[in-house]
């Protein structure tokens, strides 16, 4: 069955987390090469909580797993008048319409970079904003796999302060949340607080005040608020996105600060690409077309025609998500126009050469809400 085919759309799993192993043990298994992480947000009366999944992507045999209770004072849904800035929103949305983004797009080649960034590189950790103890502001915090909930900021609202902080997103060595906020003279910036010892807030660098989620990018990490951000196999270039930006490839930025005009180094435009899903190769991303029917290999060299179509004809609304880690294949989600949840059609595997058919996934454990993360 191929992307212009329906299909029965999988059923959201019921109950709670899968049991889960704990410690050094579980962080290997999410270290294993050609591994696909996948995470659900499983939402019950009672019972919130975030489930990472490492499988065999041939095999589709759990390979690790991570489970992240949510507590009461963690933000995962949003309001129609004023959604927080976490993309722990996106990941828990259970159908169109409902607990809406505060980000510019819940296409699915947005929504996977955000989404990532809550997490540590072997998924130990997730980093949440969490309410006001009085109903105002925000703050942050990190919860491990066995449920504990660090309170990062609870200091500053002791000492009668109301913090604004949003957009929490983990350090890869799990040490840190980065995330954006507002000073006491309404400045944005950038922050970063140690999920060990006091806690202290660190000043990173500017930000902005438009709807920008935040991800970390280089080594040592730098925190970017841009959106749909995927870096290049070399670490020095990215595609991605940003208000009042015309361009949609930059330099990697050598410091903390939100990509704007003013900002953004050695930007120009990569043609053709209308969403990016990520790289194929050093110099060749992988993007959908304006229509979102179709996929296409782009270079990234000034005035590269894209390849040719990936898929076979279809009127199908196409997401891309994740690709290989050889770039040779990906993952995207088919569904009818308009309506990415009672119209979902199923994830399916397509390839990066012409002419190779996609193959629908039909492994149990995935649900139409599943999202791919990453294909290491």
């Amino acid at each position: 069955m191929t992307a212009c085919e329906s299909g029965d759309a999988p059923t959201r799993r019921k109950g709670g987390p899968a049991s889960t192993p704990s410690g050094s043990h579980a962080a290997a298994g999410f270290r294993q090469r050609d591994l696909m992480v996948t995470a659900d947000c499983v939402l019950g009366g009672r019972f919130g909580a975030v489930e990472v999944t490492g499988s065999d992507p041939q095999t589709w045999k759990r390979l690790a797993q991570a489970t992240f209770a949510l507590p009461p004072s963690a933000v995962f849904s949003g309001t129609d008048s004023s959604p927080a800035m976490t993309p722990l929103i996106d990941l828990c949305r259970q159908h169109a319409g409902s607990q809406d983004t505060a980000y510019d797009s819940d296409r699915l080649e947005w929504v996977v970079p955000r989404v990532r960034a809550l997490f540590d590189r072997d998924f130990t950790e997730m980093a949440v904003v969490l309410h006001g103890s009085g109903g105002d502001g925000t703050r942050v915090g990190v919860v491990d796999r066995q449920g504990r909930l660090t309170d990062l900021t609870g200091g500053e609202e002791s000492l009668g302060n109301t913090p604004r902080e949003e957009n929490a997103v983990m350090a890869p060595d799990g040490s840190a949340v980065w995330f954006t906020y507002t000073t006491s003279e309404g400045k944005h910036r950038i922050g970063s607080r140690p999920v060990g010892g006091g806690h202290t807030l660190t000043d990173r660098g500017p930000a902005t005040d438009t709807n920008l989620p935040l991800v970390l990018v280089g080594a040592p990490p730098r925190g970017l608020q841009a959106d749909m951000v995927h870096v290049s196999p070399d670490g020095r270039r990215m595609a991605a996105w940003a208000h009042g930006v015309d361009q949609n490839l930059f330099d990697v930025p050598a410091t903390s600060t939100a990509l704007t005009a003013g900002t953004a180094e050695h930007a120009r435009a990569v043609d053709h690409c209308s969403e990016a899903v990520g790289w194929t190769g050093p110099q060749t991303l992988l993007c959908a077309d304006e229509d979102a029917h179709q996929f296409v290999t782009v270079g990234v060299g000034t005035g590269a025609a894209p390849g040719a179509a990936l898929l076979p004809a279809n009127d199908k609304e196409n997401e891309g998500e994740v690709v290989s880690p050889d770039g040779r294949r990906f993952i995207f989600d088919s569904h009818r126009p308009d309506d990415p949840y009672d119209g979902f059609m199923g994830f399916y595997i397509g390839g990066t050469t012409p002419g190779t058919p996609p193959q629908k996934l039909t492994a149990e454990a995935l649900s139409s809400q599943t999202l791919f993360l990453e294909w290491r």
